[in-house]
């Protein structure tokens, strides 16, 4: 539960914005990409997962998707695996 609790203390640190460039990172977005679906400049997406990737820790979206994606560890799934249900609340 370590691992856990560390990773909802750095969500914690998250602006609301930048949970939601998270979302979308997680999906695969790239930064034009974030931008385009949230009305914002490249910039200001690119500014986003930076701070992301600082206050995470981490030096690269690989990194940050590591950090965030949670994997069933022991159940079988009844169907197959789709990114968005992998995504962490």
């Amino acid at each position: 539960m370590l691992g856990l609790e560390r990773k909802r203390k750095r969500l914690s640190r998250a602006t609301p914005r930048e949970r939601e460039v998270l979302q979308l990172v997680l999906l695969g977005y790239t930064n034009k990409d974030i931008a385009q679906q949230l009305g914002i400049s490249d910039y200001t997406a690119r500014d986003h997962v930076s701070a992301l990737l600082k206050k995470n820790g981490v030096k690269n979206r690989a990194q940050l998707m590591a950090l965030h994606v949670a994997f069933p560890r022991k159940k079988k799934l009844p169907h197959p695996l789709h990114l968005t249900d992998c995504i962490a609340d």
